[in-house]
Formats: C-alpha cells, sequence, structure tokens
C-alpha cells in the first residue's frame, strides 16, 4: 500500500495544531486560577434608628482587597453602586461625601484593603417592601451581589 505523498505534511502540521492548543489551554487555565489583584465586597443592613439621631438607612460596607504583588490603582472615580442591576447615577456623590478608605482613595498598596461605609437613606434608594440586590463595581474590581430585606414595619416608620 503507497501513502499519499501530502499526508505525512498533514499529519505534522494536525500534530503542531494540537500541541499549541495544549498549550494555550494550559496558559489560560494558568492565569484563571491566578487570581492575584483586586477583590471586592460588600455587606448591607437595615440601621436601626435612634429618635431623633438619624433617618432610617441601609448602611453599605465595602472592602477591596490588593492580594497582587504590587500596588493597584482602585480608579474611584469608576466606583458604582449597583441596586437591582442598576448602576446609581449618584454614585460619585456618594463616594465623595462623608468618610472614605483609611489613606484615601486611589493606590492600594500591595496586601492592603479598603474597608468603609456608607448609609443609604432607605427613603431615597429602597422604598419598597421587598428584598434588593446590591452590588460594588469599579473598573479593576467586581464585588459579589448581597441581598438586603426592606420590612414593612421599616417602610411603615418612614411614612410617620
Amino acid at each position: 500500500m503507497r501513502i499519499p505523498s501530502r499526508l505525512p505534511r498533514i499529519a505534522a502540521v494536525t500534530c503542531l495544531a494540537l500541541v499549541a492548543w495544549q498549550v494555550t489551554g494550559a496558559q489560560e487555565s494558568n492565569s484563571q486560577s491566578n487570581c492575584t489583584g483586586l477583590h471586592a465586597g460588600v455587606t448591607a443592613q437595615p440601621m436601626q434608628v435612634t429618635e431623633g439621631y438619624s433617618e432610617p438607612s441601609v448602611m453599605v460596607e465595602f472592602h477591596l482587597l490588593n492580594d497582587s504583588e504590587t500596588a493597584q490603582t482602585t480608579a474611584p472615580e469608576s466606583w458604582k453602586i449597583v441596586i437591582d442591576g442598576k448602576e446609581l447615577s449618584d454614585s460619585g456623590r456618594i463616594f465623595g461625601s462623608g468618610p472614605g478608605p483609611v489613606g484615601g482613595y486611589g493606590t492600594l498598596a500591595n496586601g492592603s484593603t479598603f474597608d468603609f461605609g456608607k448609609a443609604l437613606p432607605i427613603a431615597e434608594y429602597f422604598p419598597e417592601t421587598k428584598e434588593y440586590r446590591i452590588s460594588w463595581k469599579g473598573r479593576y474590581f467586581q464585588s459579589p451581589t448581597v441581598t438586603v430585606r426592606i420590612s414593612p414595619r421599616i417602610v411603615q416608620n418612614l411614612s410617620r
């Protein structure tokens, strides 16, 4: 039986393609398991209201960790609070007022964290009795989504 002259070339090209595909796949899987960089978290809970002290609010706490080997820019101008899948148009105002991360916004040193909170008025951001889904994102990170439940009792207290 005679082997066609093109068959060895086709076999060689096929082998090279398979080797290249395996190497590329290995590099992709390594980069996916190498999870260094900025990692965000968020927590949220209705605040206890003290008579005459504060308005009913949801305290949203933001956590950002840099577990890379170098300082990372956090791009605070890109930070957005997302409620029920919609970015708040006034996120810049929220992050720009009141306390922020200790050490300031901007660059986060390697191995460091930002931890700070903001009180969002229920009447303005959570007016209905329901569960709200909240997350936080920026140009270089995205937090998981958390749920906060606004009970009928909280909404009733708003109308007083």
